[in-house]
């Protein structure tokens, strides 16, 4: 790729603490670790993607004549409690936790019983290296990474697509090789704290796993109950009685909560829906429900009390898309359980012989007038369309083609 370098389309930005950042073009040294990170631009679309987990860090975009961040960042990624400099923590925080912000692709999901890497594994935990990034002639961008360590055999690519008009985030994830089965996910978080209504591509049933998130009173809380199964998200049971309708959010105060919700069956398009009336902006995602055929929901507000938490990690929502058995690790989702006795894949398979592409896109666009949540998304060649209550609709530009499975 040729890069103008006085205006690059792509290019990393290397922090210098309190000197703030200093630009590199293509050619400079590759990232060698924690403070380093690349900048993938395109007109209107900002992704900055940490190296340490491929965390994407923030995420701008502009569209309808405003600038959103829909992702979530940790307090102590942002610095908020510590004048604008992100915390360092020692080893025994992960380095998953420490890096925590916007999206992550997890393998596996979960209890990593692969390499014993922290939770969510080498792709969450591990380094990701430049690749390379091509020019596209539309005047949008991609950029490749590569994790430095292999999975199962298999060498795992990052693919980040930006496109001019475009108001989505492409992302695929392609394994080349390998051998074995695999749980897998992505993990958007969204900050929720000043209110959210969640909508779904129809969905078959939700369920809490067998044990509560927190299950140590002196460490944190878990307010639902555990296990249970429920027919909609609108009235799932609590420990101490009664239900909540958890499509309004942020879910129960001072507790740490995860469930899954199943695909319906011949679903041909997954999607997730969060309008943020106060924020001003609907937040959207869309996957394949034959690869992802889960929408995880990890509420984390407040519930845990040791570090990095600390019970200010309050009012976030990860609306996560997996293909797992819960978070119980890579052994459980690759045998035998009561999720695929039901038909639902809990794990992908790598292909030895070829590639194992995962894809997964989500976008923002600005709340219009008279919307209070998302009743329908469908795909045309062109777009998404957006359906309200009152059948208003909102097109968004999008690249059928890209979800390479549909």
């Amino acid at each position: 790729m040729n890069v103008n370098k006085t205006k690059p389309l792509f290019f990393f930005i290397t922090k210098t603490g309190d000197q703030g950042y200093r630009r590199h073009g293509l050619d400079a040294e590759r990232t060698k670790g924690w403070d380093e990170m690349f900048t993938v631009m395109c007109s209107g679309m900002k992704v900055v993607v940490n190296p340490q987990g491929g965390h994407l860090e923030d995420v701008s975009i502009s569209a309808g004549g405003r600038v959103m961040q829909p992702l979530h960042r940790a307090p102590w990624r942002t610095g908020e409690d510590t004048g604008g400099i992100p915390e360092v923590f020692d080893a025994g925080v992960a380095p998953t936790l420490q890096s925590l912000s916007g999206d992550f692709f997890c393998a596996p999901f979960g209890a990593d019983d692969i390499t014993d890497t922290p939770e969510h594994g080498l792709p969450a935990n591990g380094i990701w290296l430049y690749e390379q990034g091509i020019n596209h002639e539309d005047g949008g961008v991609t950029a490749i990474f590569r994790l430095r360590e292999p999975i199962l055999g298999a060498k795992l690519f990052k693919q980040i697509t930006l496109r001019p008009g475009h108001p989505v985030v492409y992302q695929r994830h392609r394994f080349i090789g390998g051998c074995g089965a695999l749980s897998v996910a992505h993990h958007p978080m969204l900050r929720i704290s000043e209110g959210a209504k969640l909508t779904f591509s129809k969905k078959a049933f939700g369920a809490t796993p067998e044990n509560a998130v927190e299950t140590d009173a002196s460490r944190g809380f878990s307010a639902l109950r555990y296990p249970q199964e429920f027919d909609s998200l609108s009235s799932v049971e609590l420990q101490g009685g009664g239900c909540q309708d958890l499509t309004v959010q942020p879910g129960p105060p001072n507790a740490e909560d995860f469930l899954i919700l199943a695909e319906e069956k011949g679903s041909k398009l997954g999607w997730t829906a969060a309008v943020l009336p106060t924020a001003g902006y609907i937040y959207f995602a869309v996957r394949d429900p034959n690869v992802l055929p889960f929408t995880m929901l990890w509420m984390s507000n407040g519930g845990r009390k040791y570090p990095p938490f600390s019970g200010r990690h309050k009012g976030v929502i990860g609306l996560e898309e997996g293909c797992t058995f819960f978070g119980a690790g890579n052994g459980p989702s690759t045998r035998r359980n009561w999720l695929n006795d039901r038909g639902y894949k809990t794990a992908i398979t790598l292909n030895p012989h070829g590639d194992t592409v995962v894809d997964f896109a989500f976008g923002a666009i600005p709340l219009p007038e008279g919307w209070t949540e998302v009743m329908d998304i469908s795909v045309t060649e062109r777009e998404l369309v957006l359906v309200s209550p009152q059948l208003q609709r909102e097109r968004v530009p999008f690249r059928r083609e890209w979800l390479s499975t549909l």
